[in-house]
């Protein structure tokens, strides 16, 4: 792939990810290829994305090696290490193989092999990025079943949606220029579903709190401002002139 393309696939879901020394298996991309599609994904638990690669048929991946979990850390570095511009984009090759790793055994150095990616650019740059996959703690590895059962729920038009605004700005890097990002909601404040055209797809759990948006509405000094049945209004200026 291209380097562009590399960061089209990584930098949409990158956000989502945690870069928490606490919490390593949340602090990961996905990198999964199959046949003819390449997927990144990852999570915060509060939301999730997930961003496709359509390889060409030329690059077809009969015997496709299994999924790689890179540190999201490392993933942001490997945008910088790897940079194009509007005049060049220079090719990338992506490997998914094993790749050896020094360890330290009874005070000694010992040399294992363990899977891994490698980034290599045409200009002799390389990074390699060793998997990072925890079995015991690993959110990603239900993420096609997660979003499949979105498809599957019937929609719904809620009347409110409830929303952590911290995580407003995440979903901005998943489109592209003149693209649309569309949320479809499920019943009784269900995480919703994100799609941006035919390449992203995303959930974001709804936050619950025991003054929920209908209170807000009920209490908000707004109401009290722009009801005109309540206030007289200068049309001019917008200026409240006094009871009505």
């Amino acid at each position: 792939m291209t380097t562009r393309e590399w960061h089209s696939l990584i930098g949409p879901v990158l956000p989502h990810a945690l870069n928490d020394k606490e919490e390593p298996h949340l602090s990961v991309v996905r990198i999964e290829p199959a046949e003819r599609v390449i997927y990144a994904v990852a999570t915060d638990r509060y939301t999730m994305a997930a961003e496709r690669f359509l390889l060409p048929d030329s690059a077809r991946l009969y015997d496709a090696p299994g999924p790689v979990h890179i540190r999201s850390a490392d993933a942001a570095v490997s945008l910088k290490l790897f940079a194009y511009s509007k005049d060049e984009d220079p090719r990338l090759r992506v490997t998914i193989d094993r790749a050896p790793v020094p360890v330290s055994v009874g005070g000694g150095q010992a040399v294992i092999s363990h899977m891994a990616m490698t980034l290599e650019s045409d200009d002799g740059t390389r990074l390699v990025l060793h998997d990072q996959r925890d079995p015991s703690a690993d959110p990603l590895g239900t993420w096609r079943e997660k979003l499949a059962r979105m498809w599957a729920r019937p929609l719904a038009n809620s009347p409110t949606l409830s929303l952590s605004a911290i995580h407003l700005a995440k979903w901005g890097k998943s489109v592209r220029k003149g693209e649309r990002l569309t949320i479809y909601s499920g019943k009784d404040g269900a995480p919703l579903l994100i799609l941006v055209e035919d390449h992203f797809a995303g959930m974001w759990v709804q936050v619950r709190y025991l003054d929920g948006p209908e209170k807000i509405l009920a209490e908000s000094p707004w109401l009290g401002e722009l009801d005109p049945a309540a206030l007289k209004f200068d049309s001019r200026t917008g200026e409240r002139t006094g009871a009505s």
